[in-house]
């Protein structure tokens, strides 16, 4: 019987309840189509292995859809072929090969019946496969697993919301206790600092707090763990929190962090509240977005904007949420004001996405919503165009890398972040392609000089009235000078010119230029 449409024909005589979930008429048109494309009977052997299995795991599951795999049973399938097929491994290449065979059937499935959303699930599974661009699978589930269990019950008892919130709420206590430590105290002064803006001064102890001051410190920490960007590595601290402590954590604490770090930064506003759920819509995909427990909302919640982390999938789809006072017509001024935020982040990011600007910049929407909704100031973006950026130049970087090294070291001795180091050599970079021709190397200590100057400048720092800095390299006061003044002139730099803006830079924008 090595013939595959025997073993589909004696597959389905066995198991009556495989039709329901999958046609043997459909499946077997599709390994002809496949046979027609040139597919040898071992190569469609190999589908139909696939394919067994993912009928096989939502039959013995009780599942009976495609549609109801979530990640965690994709990594269960992937285990299962690997226990039963001799020629199948948990290798990348293995792995891979099985994500795109299923991904192949999901799409002709999709031609002729209309289901679900296993292909945005699918994609999932296959980015659960890979930890920081490095294939690793992760460790096996039981079958009686808490969190992951999570995933297939239609109503969660109030007895397993609590333990749910319980691991919760431990689990952040440590991570919170983990970044208290000394190490961390340059990032979290400059978070609070970033965070807070000019209200750093009155910011609230951690202790007896106020329900108010109380909704500080969970606003502060959902912009921490999820948007902060930390000096030294650009991580967020929630994935650096993982990776450095993974080993320490069970299964379903990492199961949990996975999918927090899947939620999106999201600006959304509510249009209509059932007992269940509450119907809101994102501001800017206007997309309908489905919450679970209404308890959150405030009573006047439909003239109000919110903002917060969300995650489309997983068991767990709200975190902390901040509102602000917003009528319809805010709410659209809102809307095009980020958008234009938009357009000036895509001076340093050409081609970015809304996403790309919400990773890096949620702390300045955060800044401009709350200036918009309390201070009645509708004009926090400059209204000049956005300056054109210069692309990479591959040639200037290969020629000064040596100088690019100083300067990197330099600035990060100085206390810039990483993100900052990026930004001033780009600068540099820039200065070259327009600079005249000088006498290098003597040049190069004032050039340098001027770029860290000038970037400080740029983001609202006043490091030209610092003398010291001067001297760092040694060069010439007036060949300073020169370089400073030339670089404005040639490349058009201004106080806050976006294509050079970081984190720290763009929230000072908001508020004094």
């Amino acid at each position: 019987m090595n013939n595959v449409y025997a073993l589909v024909e004696h597959f389905y005589e066995n198991n009556i309840d495989a039709e329901p979930i999958l046609a043997q008429d459909f499946l077997e048109k599709y390994l002809r189509k496949h046979a027609w494309h040139g597919a040898d009977d071992r190569a469609l052997q190999r589908i139909w292995a696939v394919v067994r299995m993912l009928i096989t795991y939502i039959e013995q599951m009780h599942l009976y859809s495609f549609a109801s795999l979530t990640v965690y049973d994709y990594q269960e399938i992937l285990y299962r072929l690997a226990q039963s097929e001799t020629n199948f491994d948990l290798t990348e290449a293995d792995v891979k090969e099985c994500f795109d065979i299923m991904e192949d059937f999901y799409v002709c499935y999709h031609k002729e019946y209309e289901d679900g959303d296993e292909l945005v699930y699918l994609q999932d599974a296959r980015a659960s496969v890979y930890e920081d661009g490095k294939f690793l699978m992760p460790p096996r589930r039981s079958q009686d697993e808490f969190y992951s269990s999570l995933n297939h019950q239609e109503n969660v008892t109030e007895e397993d919301v609590d333990k749910l919130n319980a691991l919760l709420d431990d689990l952040l206590h440590r991570v919170g206790v983990y970044f208290h430590g000394k190490q961390f105290l340059r990032d979290m002064n400059r978070a609070l600092l970033l965070y807070s803006g000019p209200d750093y001064a009155s910011i609230p102890a951690e202790d007896n707090l106020t329900p108010e001051q109380e909704m500080y410190w969970l606003s502060f920490w959902d912009y921490f763990l999820f948007d902060y960007h930390m000096i030294e590595s650009d991580e967020v601290p929630l994935r650096y929190y993982f990776q450095h402590e993974k080993a320490r954590l069970t299964i379903s604490e990492q199961d949990i962090i996975r999918d927090l770090l899947g939620a999106k930064f999201t600006v959304f506003y509510v249009e209509s509240i059932r007992e269940d759920f509450v119907t809101c819509r994102n501001l800017f995909t206007d997309e309908c977005i489905d919450l679970p427990d209404p308890d959150w909302i405030y009573p006047d919640a439909e003239h109000m904007i919110f903002f917060g982390h969300l995650h489309a999938r997983g068991v767990m789809m709200l975190n902390y949420v901040t509102s602000l006072p917003a009528s319809d017509k805010l709410r659209r001024r809102m809307k095009d004001i980020i958008l234009r935020q938009l357009e000036f982040f895509r001076c340093q990011k050409p081609g970015a996405t809304l996403d790309d600007f919400f990773q890096r910049d949620a702390v300045a929407v955060r800044h401009t919503l709350n200036i918009m909704a309390n201070f009645a100031q509708l004009n926090v973006v400059p209204l000049r165009k956005a300056p054109k950026p210069l692309p990479v130049n591959l040639d200037i970087r290969r020629s000064f890398q040596d100088e690019e090294r100083v300067l990197r070291e330099v600035s990060l001795r100085i206390g810039f972040s990483a993100f900052s180091v990026q930004l001033i050599c780009k600068l540099f970079e820039d200065y070259m392609s327009v600079a005249d021709p000088a006498p290098y190397p003597e040049e190069m200590p004032a050039i340098i000089t001027a770029c860290l100057l000038c970037y400080g400048t740029i983001n609202g720092l006043d490091f030209e009235d610092i003398p010291e800095l001067y001297d760092l390299f040694g060069a010439d006061h007036d060949a300073i000078q020169h370089h400073i003044e030339t670089l404005r002139q040639r490349l058009g730099c201004t106080r806050f010119d976006p294509r050079y803006l970081t984190e720290e830079g763009t929230v000072s924008s908001l508020y004094l230029s």
